[in-house]
C-alpha cells in the first residue's frame, strides 16, 4: 500500500469514527501504536512509562478527534498531540530527577539488531547503537526532536512542519544543523578513542 492509499484509508477511518464506528478508532490505534510508543520511548527511556504515555496520547486523541477539522491532516495532528504529551512528560520527569539513573541497557532499542550475526558483531552493533542513542540524548531538545521525527519516526518534512508548526525551510535547515551536530559529536567520540 502506498502513502496516498494509506492516507485515504486513514481519512476514511477518521470519518467512520466520527460517524459512530468505535472500531474505526481501534484500527487507527493499531496503525499508529508502534510509532507512537517508539516516539514516547525516545523521550522517557522506559518501556512502562512509554506504554502509559502512549495510552494517554491515544485517550487525548479519542476525546479530541471530533474537533479535528481537516481529516487529511490526521497524522500530523496525531503527532502534534504526541510530541506535546512527550515534551510535557519529559519535563515533569526531569524535574523529579527521573533520568539521573536511567541506563541505556534498560530501554528497548529503537534500532533493530539482526539476530543472525555472531556475538562479536552483535556486541559491536549494540555498542554503536548505544553510542548513537547517548549522543542523540545529549543533544539540545530541538535537535534531538527533529532527528527523532525524521530519522527514527521517518516522517516527511511536511509532516514535521505541521507537527512543530514551523515553516518547511526551517525544518530542513534545523534537520541539517542537527545532523551536522550529531556527526561532529560522533566524530569527536571516535577521535577520543
Amino acid at each position: 500500500m502506498n502513502k496516498n492509499e494509506l492516507n485515504t484509508d486513514i481519512q476514511q477511518l477518521v470519518q467512520d469514527f466520527l460517524d459512530g464506528d468505535v472500531q474505526a478508532f481501534n484500527r487507527l490505534v493499531m496503525l499508529f501504536q508502534t510509532k507512537i510508543y517508539n516516539l514516547a520511548l525516545n523521550y522517557v527511556k522506559n518501556q512502562e512509562e512509554a506504554k502509559d504515555l502512549a495510552q494517554d496520547i491515544f485517550i487525548t486523541v479519542y476525546r479530541s478527534l471530533p474537533k479535528l477539522r481537516e481529516k487529511e491532516k490526521f497524522t500530523s495532528w496525531l503527532y502534534q498531540i504526541a510530541v506535546n504529551h512527550c515534551r510535557n512528560r519529559y519535563k515533569k520527569l526531569s524535574r523529579r530527577g527521573y533520568f539521573n539513573n536511567i541506563s541505556l541497557d534498560d530501554e528497548e532499542s529503537f534500532l533493530q539488531i539482526p539476530g543472525d550475526e555472531g556475538p562479536e558483531k552483535t556486541l559491536q552493533r549494540q555498542n554503536t547503537i548505544n553510542l548513537v542513542r547517548s549522543t542523540i540524548d545529549a543533544m539540545a531538545e530541538a535537535e534531538k526532536e527533529i532527528i527523532i521525527l525524521r530519522d527514527v519516526q521517518e516522517l516527511s518534512y511536511e509532516e514535521i512542519s505541521d507537527i512543530l508548526q514551523i515553516p518547511l525551510g526551517t525544518v530542513k535547515s534545523k534537520l541539517n544543523r542537527a545532523r551536522t551536530s550529531l556527526k561532529d559529536r560522533l566524530k569527536k567520540h571516535y577521535q577520543d578513542l
